[in-house]
């Protein structure tokens, strides 16, 4: 990824937020989520995923505090109404509200701004969080009240989409919920999940993959010489569908950048092939962290 000239700003319209406050809105996600959102500083960032019983991905979250007892959720926007309401269900007598803020804000990628460190939060009229750099290049998301004039130098959200898929960061949308437990698509290299917090759903299968090293697919970064979109099968030499397009960006030239799932045996193999057992085959390509052995 070539440096801007000046800082790029790219609208992130397929983002939406939640909000949670109220005076237990920690301890309530605390109990939720997969990360441990006690230790959340106030002016800190963390992915953290929101499971289904069986341990699958409903969300991946960007969370940070709001400056106060609240805390801010970043999800696909479409996945959204669905994550609020089945928030709402558990809130019971916590002193809690989960309520859609997709509405009230916009939110922009940043490349090339110098901004916080990664997975730091400097508040104001315009929240900026830090996220780590893609190929030298400094990224910070920006949160601003819907109304606020837009950014200048405005991209295509396609350039923050390829910046994810460098940096090895993947964003569950309608395609792909409740298919990956997180280990599959790289959460604990992410920091996204705490294996000594508490209980929280789907955590005894998060705990037994780590644990007995019962993750048998992983995540991996790949190029292909066709289209590709999330939730797409990818197919072994054996001629059977044994992967998933987790996401995916055009390349100028036809073809795409991807972030895909397949079997640990398949890694570095290059003959996992897209759609069918005759498409084309994954060339990978290095991700910027190294995935955890199970303990």
């Amino acid at each position: 990824m070539t440096a801007p000239a000046a800082p790029v700003h790219i609208p992130l319209d397929s983002w939406g937020l939640i909000h949670v406050g109220g005076s237990d809105a920690i301890a309530f996600l605390h109990a939720q989520l997969s990360n441990d959102l006690a230790a959340l500083g106030p002016d800190a960032s963390q992915w953290t995923a929101y499971l289904s019983p069986k341990g699958r991905m409903l969300a991946g979250f960007l969370a940070w505090r709001d400056g106060g007892e609240g805390v801010y959720l970043c999800a696909d926007r479409r996945t959204v109404p669905m994550l609020v309401k089945r928030l709402s269900m558990f809130v019971l007598r916590a002193k809690a509200r989960v309520t859609d803020a997709s509405a009230g804000h916009r939110i922009f990628g940043s490349l090339g701004e110098t901004g916080p460190p990664p997975h730091r939060v400097l508040h104001g009229e315009t929240v900026r969080i830090g996220l780590p750099p893609v190929d030298g290049v400094a990224r910070v998301l920006l949160v601003t009240l819907a109304g606020a004039s837009d950014a200048a130098n405005v991209a295509d959200a396609s350039a923050w989409e390829r910046a994810m898929i460098r940096a090895g960061e993947p964003w569950i949308g309608p395609q792909t919920q409740d298919a990956f437990v997180p280990q599959m698509v790289n959460f604990d290299a992410l920091g996204g999940i705490s294996f000594r917090k508490g209980c929280y759903p789907g955590q005894e299968v998060v705990a037994r993959a780590h644990y007995r090293g019962a993750v048998k697919r992983r995540m991996v970064r790949a190029s292909v010489g066709a289209p590709a979109t999330p939730g797409m099968g990818l197919f072994g030499a054996d001629g059977q569908e044994s992967g998933t397009v987790v996401n995916a960006c055009a390349d100028g030239a036809g073809g795409s950048e991807l972030l895909a799932v397949i079997p640990l045996a398949e890694f570095g193999s290059n003959r996992m092939r897209l759609g069918a057992p005759d498409g084309p085959c994954l060339i990978e390509s290095p991700l910027p962290y190294e995935i955890p052995a199970e303990a």
